[in-house]
Order: C-alpha cells, then structure tokens, then sequence
C-alpha cells in the first residue's frame, strides 16, 4: 500500500500554489480584483488534495502499526504550528488585535468553528489551516478504527456522506462559510487521500484526465461571472466547490506528468527550493500586503517588491526557523 516514490513534480507544484495564493491575495487586496480572488480560491483546494495526496504513506504507516499514531502527531504538529504561532503573533500587533478575543480564536484554530464566530477576519488564510489541524487530529484516529481490511472503503463512505450532508444542509451557511467552514471541508483532503491510493490506475486515462482538465477549465472561465452573481443560490455554492475539487484533482494528476521531465539537478533544486518556500510564504504573505497596501507606489513597484520580499524571507524563515524545527521531527516506524 506504500510507494516510496518522490515526485519531484509535486515539488514544483506546491511551489506553484504557494506562489499562486499570495500573488492572487495580493491583487484581490490591495486591487479588489474579483476574478484573482477567485482564482485564489482554487490554489487554496489544491493545498488541500496536496496535503491528503502526499500524507498517504504516513498516514498508512499508522494503520499498519498503532505506535505511529502519537509519532505522526508530534510530527505534524512540528512542522505546522511553531511557525503559525510566530506569523499569527505578528499580524495580530500589525492589526491591534494582539491578545483580543479573535486572537484566542485563531490561536486554538476555532475561528470558523460556526458562521460569524470571529468579529474581524484579519489573518484569512488561517482558516485553511484549521481544516488541516482538524483533519491530522480526527482521520488518522479513523483509520485505526475501520483498520486494514476495509480502510478504504469506509474512507469513501465517509467522502460520500459528506457530501451528501453538505448538499442537504447547504442552505444554513452563506457562500463563505460553506467554503472556508472547519468542520465542512474535510472531505477535500480526504479527496487527496483516495487520489494517491487509486493514482496508478487513474493515470492509465492519460488522455480522459487532459481532456476534462480542459473543458471544465472552459467551463469554469465561461460561467465564471455567472458564479459570482449567484454565489448564495444553494445550487451554485454546491457546484462551485465540486468544479475546485475536481480541477484540484485533475491538475495534481497533470503536473505528476512532468515527472519524466525533471530529471536535471537544475530543475529538482529548484522544485524542491519553491517547495520549501511554501508554508512560510502562505502564512507570512498577508503581512507583506498590511504593509504594502499603506504605501504610496506603483502597480509594477508593489508587485515587484512583494515577489523578491517572499524569495528572500520565504528562505530565511525555512533556514533559520522550519529547518531546524524539522530536524527535531520523530521518524515514523
């Protein structure tokens, strides 16, 4: 059930969200660009089929031996929250916001917990994040529960029993909330999971997977305005999230295509390079546009200074901060 393969072409493409997220935030915040905002929207999902994608093996690690439970979460827990901790902690006195009761939220990941729990949104990334801690907390604990036999199966029942609920109760969350909700948005890891388990005989259609990739892109980029003025109908939200979580799907699946490609050093240190920029850029970008969006300069010059701060930041705070803290990390057995 476990490949050691690495894709360095998933490298590549986790850079290529990382970078994608902060330069659509940059032109939805500071611009108030709708179609970017948007468009950041789907970087965002696929962090998500990413991370259930890449966690696989680990997460089948802990199925084949109970111990790894403990080890997987010291593990997690790690490589995600020091560095939230230090970004929060920062934008939160950019804001005023340090200590406040919306700070506590943030900090315990119960922001969008339920509709309207936080009174100022002022660290929106975050809210990513808190699905993701929800998922390393509860699915692993699953996995032990359905345990080796039938793991896969009961995965997709729950996939499919979350969808369902979605579809019947969409109509209490508004179109944010039903996107950016903590508890409503585990299915799109879970998403990735069953992606890596069945990738070897989905990449088989290599020809079915280019021509959906690109019809449902002409589809989304056709009705594009259409889901902008219907955001609210329950219809619209439903289908919005379908049509991320299956360009999510089908992108990962393109960009492991390349995989044959990367075969020069050059282009794996650079794969692995933007990767290792990743989180620090998602959590640390929105400091950058609090900063930029007071100052008085040109389009080309904010773009500009806003691209070089993340290179050079990005691999300062990997080197002197993430680095460190992964060496620390426990192997799983």
């Amino acid at each position: 059930m476990i490949e050691k393969k690495h894709f360095y072409s998933l490298d590549l493409f986790r850079g290529f969200c990382g970078y994608g997220v902060a330069i659509c935030h940059l032109q939805a915040f500071i611009y108030k660009n709708a179609t970017m905002e948007y468009l950041s929207l789907l970087f965002v999902e696929l962090f998500f089929v990413l991370s259930g994608f890449v966690l696989y093996p680990q997460l089948i690690k802990v199925l084949n031996n109970k111990k790894n439970l403990i080890i997987f979460y010291k593990r997690r827990w790690i490589r995600t929250l020091p560095l939230y901790f230090v970004m929060l902690i920062i934008v939160s006195a950019l804001t005023n916001e340090l200590l406040s009761g919306d700070f506590f939220k943030y900090l315990f990941f119960v922001q969008k917990a339920y509709p309207n729990f936080i009174s100022n949104d002022y660290y929106p990334v975050a809210w990513s994040l808190s699905i993701e801690e929800l998922f390393y907390l509860i699915f692993p604990v699953l996995l032990l529960y359905f345990n080796k036999s039938n793991f896969i199966k009961n995965t997709i029942i729950v996939f499919f029993t979350l969808l369902i609920l979605k579809f019947l109760f969409n109509n209490n969350f508004d179109s944010n909330f039903f996107r950016t909700g903590t508890m409503l948005r585990f299915d799109a890891i879970l998403l990735g999971f069953l992606l890596r388990h069945f990738y070897y005989k989905l990449i088989k259609f290599n020809f079915s997977i280019v021509i959906t990739f690109l019809v449902l892109s002409f589809l989304y980029y056709i009705f594009q305005n259409y889901i902008v003025t219907h955001q609210e109908e329950n219809e619209t939200k439903y289908i919005f999230i379908l049509i991320l979580q299956s360009l999510s799907v089908l992108l990962l699946i393109l960009f492991t295509f390349l995989e044959p490609l990367i075969k020069t050093n050059l282009l794996k240190n650079f794969s692995l390079l933007i990767s290792k920029q990743t989180y620090s850029i998602y959590l640390m970008h929105i400091i950058l546009i609090y900063l930029l969006e007071k100052m008085d300069l040109t389009w080309l010059s904010i773009n500009f200074i806003y691209i070089l701060s993340l290179f050079l930041f990005s691999i300062l705070i990997f080197n002197y901060i993430e680095k460190p803290l992964l060496s620390l990390r426990p192997k799983l057995k």
